[in-house]
């Protein structure tokens, strides 16, 4: 395991540069000069061109690429174009915020999901099966967004039980931990209902097929107890591809929260990254770019991992 891990860490950096390049080219490639968006089109070219030249943008995109590996690896991530704030700054003001966020969500989903997708196995084609997989189907088809409205409706202005802001705020950090909980809730259930949904029919899937293996029957025949049979025989081999679809989705949710952070007013890196795009802020989009990645990189590792924990053959 030690020597798998050695050989997983030693791809980080060039799957790292591969995603930088792959951005910078793209980022560069889109039409809009980031500086004329800043300074508007009545600005002398002298100021224009000492902007540019300020932040390189009059050097050749290879030379451009090198010059911000380079402050990378000193920990440098640049300056915002439009702000004149360090992306480090930024970063640690906002990654925070949607960190707890997608692991909210990702919390609700694992735990309504697990309990779901194991009943729709065990009681294939029955009414419990078709109830899991009806609030499935509601969950692909409903769009977060959508979701988030219907919430706020019902939850925030009709019955007044949770707020709809305060995650990232101060006042919220000082109000305690019932306080600092309530602004999660609406936001968590509308961005996580979606990946319920997914790991529900996944596992749904994994469990069927691990439930007709012939060694879910030979522990049957031995007279082990369903309750035994179930979780530690079939479900343990059954999250495996969980598991995976877990740590893509944790991932993917840091970087899709644009649209539940514009709906509930959340400082996170969503309205961030959107915002740096309308803009053309290289910096920012790079910068942020560059730690949802690594994040991805983080998580599928640490699920990789798990794998050996639930299924020892994979250790060899």
């Amino acid at each position: 395991m030690w020597h798998y891990l050695a050989r997983r860490l030693a791809q980080v950096p060039v799957v790292l540069i591969v995603a930088t390049l792959t951005i910078f080219v793209v980022v560069r490639s889109t039409p809009g000069d980031p500086v004329q968006i800043m300074l508007g089109m009545q600005t002398s070219p002298e100021a224009v061109a000492a902007i540019r030249s300020q932040f390189r943008l009059d050097e050749p995109i290879a030379l451009q690429y090198l010059y911000w590996v380079v402050d990378v690896l000193q920990g440098d991530l640049g300056n915002s174009i439009r702000l004149g704030q360090p992306v480090t700054d930024m970063l640690a003001e906002r990654f925070p915020v949607s960190l707890q966020l997608a692991c909210a969500a990702m919390a609700y989903a694992i735990l309504v999901s697990i309990p779901l997708g194991v009943l729709a196995a065990l009681y294939k084609n029955s009414w419990v099966d078709y109830l899991c997989t009806g609030y499935t189907v509601a969950g692909f088809a409903i769009p977060n967004f959508a979701l988030a409205l219907i919430l706020i409706y019902v939850f925030s202005i009709k019955l007044g039980w949770f707020p709809i802001t305060g995650i990232g705020t101060s006042e919220t950090a000082a109000s305690g931990f019932p306080g600092n909980l309530r602004p999660y809730v609406l936001p968590t259930l509308a961005l996580g209902t979606l990946q319920t949904a997914v790991l529900t029919r996944l596992l749904r899937s994994s469990m069927i097929d691990v439930l007709s293996q012939d060694y879910i029957r030979s522990a049957n025949a031995r007279g082990l107890l369903p309750t035994t049979v179930v979780m530690l025989h079939a479900l343990k081999n059954a999250l495996i591809p969980f598991v995976t679809m877990a740590a893509v989705q944790i991932g993917y949710l840091v970087g899709i929260q644009v649209t539940i952070e514009y709906i509930f007013a959340i400082p996170g890196m969503g309205s961030a990254v959107l915002s740096a795009v309308i803009s053309r802020d290289f910096p920012v989009i790079q910068g942020f770019t560059l730690i949802i990645a690594a994040f991805f990189l983080f998580s599928n590792l640490i699920a990789d991992l798990l794998y050996g924990f639930l299924d020892p053959r994979i250790q060899y």
